[in-house]
């Protein structure tokens, strides 16, 4: 199987390789940039959003976008909605130059939870409303550009990926705050913060590819979410460090952009299709997946 990956060279992008070269996947990476994508056995330029090459591919995953993370000026928010929007309609017209027989079979194009909004401890499916403010209208605009590959005969799944934990991303930047004894919950940490480990999110994304039955929205996070106080509390457990420093949500709101949502928003989030499916998580507890994470940091 040929599969193609944007945003390859990142957190998750690398963990979805080493998964599929796993099994046994020709990996075609993309890149804005000349540089070749470590792991991938081909590397293919998205410079050219008029000339993107998918010729081959039997499944394309997109992941590529502005990171959220950043100051959230305008120019920010705003690259952060049209990187996503605007390559993946770019990407969808690459799929209509095809030949309807050679076009790839599926189309991964990630979303994320945010597109829930802030819900407190309401429980929240794939069929959840959307909610409101700029994550959540972002992730609208870009499942809505996913949809047109399925007007030209491509199964799409949109994977709507919670907090991802690994070495690398969320947990690299609170490592040394909680190592240093200075981590602490954020706000008043009721907050629910639905996560998934990394390896568990790469597997869920080659069951994407792999299973025809997996289409549309599917959440990728743990059956078991936990509040930012609880984390706070494991995650220091973990470390055998105290976190005694909480942020209070007023200094937090004052971020520019309304970037405190990215901190305070809530979201119990339930993997639905995955359970319908009986997806098996290698690590559905928070604790175990910290440990398995700082014996490898």
């Amino acid at each position: 199987m040929i599969v193609g990956i944007t945003g390859a060279s990142g957190f998750l992008g690398s963990a979805i390789i080493a998964e599929g070269k796993g099994r046994g996947w020709t990996v075609v990476g993309f890149s804005r940039s000349e540089s070749t994508v470590d792991g991938a056995d081909e590397t293919r330029s998205l410079a050219d959003p008029g000339n993107i090459n998918l010729d081959g591919l039997d499944a394309l995953i997109h992941l590529a976008g502005e990171p959220i993370v950043g100051l959230w000026t305008k120019d920010k928010k705003r690259r952060i909605h049209e990187s996503r929007v605007d390559l993946t309609s770019d990407l969808v017209e690459a799929i209509n130059r095809i030949e309807r027989t050679h076009r790839p079979a599926v189309f991964v194009s990630a979303s994320a939870i945010g597109y829930y909004g802030d819900r407190a401890g309401e429980w929240l499916d794939e069929e959840s409303d959307v909610g409101f403010g700029f994550l959540p209208a972002v992730c609208r605009d870009w499942e809505r550009a996913s949809a047109g590959a399925e007007k030209l005969g491509v199964r799409v799944v949109n994977p709507r990926i919670g907090l991802v934990m690994g070495r690398e991303g969320f947990l690299k930047r609170l490592r040394t705050i909680f190592k240093l004894g200075l981590g602490g919950r954020l706000g008043r940490g009721d907050q629910w913060m639905s996560w998934i480990h990394v390896q568990d999110l790469a597997r869920i994304f080659a069951a994407c590819v792999e299973n025809g039955s997996i289409r549309g929205r599917v959440n990728c996070v743990s059956p078991r979410p936990a509040t930012n106080r609880e984390f706070t509390t494991v995650y220091a457990r973990v470390l055998w460090r105290p976190a005694l420093f909480p942020v209070p949500d007023f200094l937090l709101n004052r971020l520019p952009g309304g970037m405190g949502s990215l901190f305070l928003d809530s979201q119990r989030v339930e993997p639905v299709v995955l359970q319908s499916f009986d997806f098996e998580w290698s690590f559905p507890d928070l604790e175990s997946a910290l440990r398995d994470i700082e014996r490898k940091s």
